[in-house]
């Protein structure tokens, strides 16, 4: 890798255009020397084209979708076009803050080949630790309650807990984005857990602890999709245990998931295949007492509803 690797800086937006010009001036200030911006409008239909076209800088490149095909496919669609080494992501409603790229790239030059991904802590407004939405909600992710431990190196098994990197705050180099086959384009949200999922499992993450990013929690955010949430998780589940079977069958991470996934999708009206998550999860952890719980509320679920 160059000294001063070229970064490309990817963001998809799709009818932003009030808040694009945030995001966009928050990449172009950034005091790394070399890298482009590479703004992928996902068939907009507001002015979102005119609103880009008034930037007058070299780095900053526009590629249309024909047609909607959401975020992943945005995403994928900018990484093929960059011509970076390395590659970032920015949310065209979010804001980065300065010296964001520069720490990155050092920290990613400073951790070594086995390196997949660094990534940092980012500011939430308009959601606190519980998910609450709300103007004066504000959250640190990942937040305090993580050890260094937890954070860095090897979290093939600490991302089964959930997800802690965002997006936004990723800088990846772009042929182990090509190796792990880039975002999934059939997610509706999930997307970042799903890739960071995949990449753990090839290398090494690095975390920069110092805020970043700052990131808006807004009405139709992909992240507040929350009825498709669990169907996303399931996608994801499904995948690793065809990539990884014996992992799948045996680690309790798995396990409890698969019985919050379970529980969910009977909350919202599918007890039937919420069951069969649930009763997958206690033949793998036949001890765990919150499941049985959730197996019985689901049932008196079913039972409401004439299942």
């Amino acid at each position: 890798m160059p000294m001063v690797p070229r970064v490309s800086v990817v963001i998809p937006t799709y009818n932003r255009a009030t808040v694009l010009p945030r995001a966009i001036r928050s990449v172009l200030s950034q005091d790394h020397p070399d890298f482009e911006v590479i703004v992928v409008d996902d068939c907009s239909t507001d002015n979102t084209r005119e609103v880009v076209a008034q930037f007058s800088d070299s780095r900053l490149r526009f590629v249309e979708h024909e047609k909607n095909k959401g975020a992943g496919a945005a995403r994928n669609t900018g990484i093929r076009a960059a011509k970076g080494e390395l590659i970032a992501f920015q949310d065209s409603d979010d804001e980065w803050l300065d010296g964001k790229l520069s720490r990155q790239v050092a920290a990613l030059i400073a951790a070594g080949d086995d390196c997949v991904c660094v990534y940092c802590t980012l500011i939430n407004y308009g959601r606190d630790s519980n998910a609450i939405l709300g103007g004066r909600r504000v959250v640190c992710v990942p937040g305090p309650e993580f050890g260094m431990q937890q954070l860095e190196g090897d979290l093939s098994d600490v991302l089964l807990s959930g997800s802690l990197v965002s997006t936004q705050t990723m800088l990846c180099k772009k042929k182990d984005l090509e190796r792990v086959g880039g975002f999934d384009e059939r997610l509706s949200n999930l997307i970042d857990w799903d890739l960071c999922l995949r990449l753990s499992e090839i290398g090494s993450f690095c975390f920069v602890d110092i805020p970043l990013v700052n990131t808006y929690t807004q009405n139709d955010s992909i992240s507040s999709l929350s009825r498709k949430l669990p169907y996303s998780q399931l996608r994801i589940l499904n995948k690793l245990k065809r990539r990884d079977p014996e992992r799948y069958e045996t680690n309790p991470l798995i396990a409890d998931r698969l019985g919050r996934v379970g529980w969910w999708l009977g909350k919202i009206g599918h007890t039937a295949r919420g069951e069969i998550l649930l009763r997958a999860s206690l033949s793998a952890q036949p001890l765990r007492l919150k499941t049985w719980g959730r197996l019985l509320g689901n049932r008196i679920l079913s039972l409401r509803r004439g299942n």
